[in-house]
């Protein structure tokens, strides 16, 4: 067991140093996460609901039961990852085969026949929504372990997170641009005069599964992995022993726990910024909604790439903890302050506001990748074994088990909570006031929580210092 204490801090060797156009690719393959996930919640209820008339509950449904899905296959398809042996290494087929699949199906999530009923369309989201949960599952979670392997250096890999955010962010400008997008003029249904949103968000979807299926080909290509020479030779360990294992590593429940906390705001912004947006600070008025809804994707996009470098910095001079403690913070400022930001009066206040989140959600999303793939080595040092796939694949199933829990209750909060009529453009004084409570105060109080359990991460930088020297005297350099 490795001790938690140590009197020195480490300097990092050069020659751990990711070649830059290594970390360009390894970044640019995270945007298949962003697209294969985030760009179907941005656009599900402008789909859906508002162009379908399917209810709040039965589409929060069907995206709940896919996030659930993908939740248990991904520590799956990290368990695979783990203990493949390919002369192309464990983790780069993974992310070929599932970038290319779930690219090419994402723009058939939006194609339900126009014949189709309500029922008929809410299984045809459920089951087009899981298999293309399974396809993302089989190339992120691969990819997702790859990072944590591309160096041993403490500094490095923060850098290599750092490459990752900023490449998620501009493709998050995609994703948000998505309702307004789709309801561009040339989408317009000629009979009806009004906008055939599914069709836009389909030709969205086409273009960004693209850019997935070349995002993984450059992966494959040009992104290796150093510890497969390593790796190759441990024996493997069975499905459940390796999945449960995990829990068993006190620092990485500590890490869980935070994940899970912030999950849930990530779970709910999507949903409830919609309606919020939609109903209270848009009343009435597609066009203007899909407006904001863009300009606010563009702001939590520049203003989270702003945050990227800033989260780097706070971590390099203060430490990885303190860092993820300030951007925790900044979350809880930003989604505290929907209350007042979101406003009809001012409507362009709830840009500003998203640019808050995006500062926030890009620090974090640098902080814990890196502290994640220091707990492999805690626990290399523990175990004996290089198990990047199973400690990020039961990260992404604890996160995603908390995000749709999140989505799963929207709909129900909003039918039999808020009173929401999805018929009507003007909801209710209540209605809206209840939507407004629930986007401001869920997230802060699990914010809340979340930086509490910050508090108890025991692996700093001596301490990774430490683990480094025994790891390498017992198994080599890497």
């Amino acid at each position: 067991m490795p001790s938690l204490t140590s009197p020195s801090a480490p300097v990092q060797p050069t020659k751990n140093r990711v070649p830059l156009v290594a970390k360009l690719s390894y970044a640019l393959g995270g945007t298949s996460d962003i697209f294969g996930h985030w760009l179907y919640n941005a656009l599900a209820n402008p789909v859906f609901v508002t162009f379908r008339g399917l209810s709040p509950t039965a589409v929060s449904s069907a995206v709940g039961a896919a996030r659930m899905v993908d939740a248990f296959t991904d520590p799956l398809f990290g368990w695979l990852s783990d203990n493949a042996r390919t002369r192309h290494g464990r983790r780069r087929p993974f992310v070929l085969v599932g970038s290319l699949l779930a690219g090419l199906l994402l723009p058939c999530l939006f194609l339900a026949p126009a014949s189709f009923s309500h029922q008929q369309v809410l299984w045809f989201m459920v089951i087009s929504a899981t298999v293309n949960a399974v396809f993302l599952s089989a190339g992120s979670m691969p990819h997702q372990s790859l990072g944590a392997e591309l160096t041993p250096s403490y500094h490095e890999r923060t850098s290599i997170m750092a490459w990752k955010a900023s490449a998620q962010k501009i493709s998050g400008i995609i994703t948000a641009s998505g309702f307004w997008f789709a309801t561009l003029p040339v989408f317009y249904d000629a009979a009806t005069g009004k906008a055939d949103i599914a069709r836009g968000a389909t030709v969205l979807a086409a273009l960004c599964g693209a850019i997935m299926i070349a995002s993984g080909i450059l992966t494959f290509i040009v992104v290796r992995e150093p510890y497969y020479e390593k790796a190759k030779h441990q024996r493997k360990v069975p499905f459940l022993r390796t999945f449960i294992g995990t829990f068993f590593c006190r620092p990485y429940l500590v890490l869980l726990g935070v994940g899970f906390a912030y999950s849930i705001p990530t779970g709910l912004v999507g949903s409830l910024g919609y309606y919020a947006t939609t109903y209270y600070v848009c009343p009435n008025d597609l066009l203007a909604a899909a407006r904001i809804t863009l300009y606010s994707g563009i702001a939590y996009a520049l203003v989270g790439l702003a945050g990227v470098p800033v989260a780097a910095s706070v971590s390099r001079q203060f430490g990885k903890t303190w860092a993820l403690k300030y951007t925790l913070i900044t979350g809880l400022l930003a989604f505290g302050s929907t209350w007042w930001m979101f406003t009809p009066a001012h409507p362009w206040l709830s840009v500003l506001c998203a640019g808050f989140n995006g500062f926030s959600a890009a620090g974090l999303w640098v902080v814990l990748p890196s502290m994640c793939a220091d707990v492999v080595d805690y626990d290399e040092l523990r175990s004996g074994k290089r198990l990047e796939g199973a400690f990020v694949s039961s990260f992404a199933w604890v996160l995603k088990i908390g995000m749709s829990a999140a989505i799963l209750v929207v709909g129900p909060l909003l039918d039999h909570v808020t009173g929401f009529d999805p018929n009507v453009g003007v909801q209710a004084p209540g209605t809206i006031w209840w939507i407004r409570t629930l986007f401001a105060a869920i997230p802060a109080a699990a914010l809340v929580v979340a930086l509490g359990l910050s508090q108890l991460f025991p692996l700093t930088e001596a301490t990774m210092s430490t683990v480094r020297r025994e790891l390498e005297a017992r198994r080599g350099a890497v």
